[in-house]
């Protein structure tokens, strides 16, 4: 119950310096302060602000005030933070950009594992969630549609049957979920997506890892197309709603 509250009060904490409340380089209130805001335990706001300090949102300092980092220490693993530190940059763009480098590495391959090791469950799921997403599609229910499409890829990664990929992608949940939240509510992303799906599919279940690998390339050079074509600094995921 009390990881509860911690979490709760965490939350609250990264709004205020989300919100500019408790800016760079400034000092947090003490624990004692902290607690009669929130109405919780010392120890629930030390919890809290431990939570913070793992994605170094703030310093802890023994026996002093713990501080606001600089935002382009922040962790660029919490999609929470995406968009603070998107903005921190020169070209409010660049994660999002690194971010598609990234599973480029990893997506790549695992649509040529999945051609060569899926089995025909893997395929009717994906069936069932390209249907899915096309239906979300259709009727504008942008959370739907993003749901779907993350567990699109979420069969592909069971298809290809790799723990080691697997363990390489789970840090960038967070930070793609983000991102796909916001992508997904651009019809015509959407529209891109389910076309490139449509392809991964049939590349898929033809058993053909050149295909599928060419497919994937391909739908994230469009996904990188469409950040340039639908997106603009303000475009991308509130943290404070990832």
């Amino acid at each position: 119950m009390r990881m509860g509250r911690a979490d709760a009060v965490a939350e609250s904490l990264l709004a205020l310096v989300l919100d500019g409340t408790f800016g760079v380089g400034e000092a947090l209130p003490s624990e004692v302060e902290l607690a009669g805001r929130f109405d919780v335990s010392r120890l629930t706001v030390r919890e809290a602000i431990r939570s913070l300090a793992s994605t170094r949102v703030i310093a802890v300092r023994q026996g002093k005030s713990s501080i606001v980092n600089p935002v382009e220490q922040w962790s660029p693993l919490d999609g929470r933070l995406l968009k603070a530190r998107s903005r921190a940059g020169a070209d409010p763009l660049m994660l999002p950009r690194r971010l598609l480098e990234a599973r480029r590495v990893v997506e790549v391959a695992i649509a040529e594992l999945a051609a060569l090791r899926r089995d025909g469950t893997h395929l009717e799921r994906m069936r069932t969630l390209q249907d899915q997403m096309r239906v979300a599609h259709g009727r504008g229910d942008v959370a739907a549609c993003a749901e779907a499409d993350l567990a699109f890829h979420g069969v592909l990664f069971e298809a290809a049957d790799n723990v080691f990929l697997n363990a390489l992608f789970e840090p960038l949940e967070s930070v793609v979920r983000s991102l796909r939240d916001q992508t997904s509510s651009v019809a015509e992303i959407r529209e891109h997506a389910l076309i490139r799906h449509g392809l991964i599919l049939d590349a898929v279940a033809s058993g053909d890892p050149v295909a599928a690998r060419e497919a994937m390339q391909a739908h994230l050079l469009q996904t990188e197309e469409d950040f340039e074509t639908f997106l603009g600094p303000d475009d991308i995921a509130d943290p404070a709603t990832g």
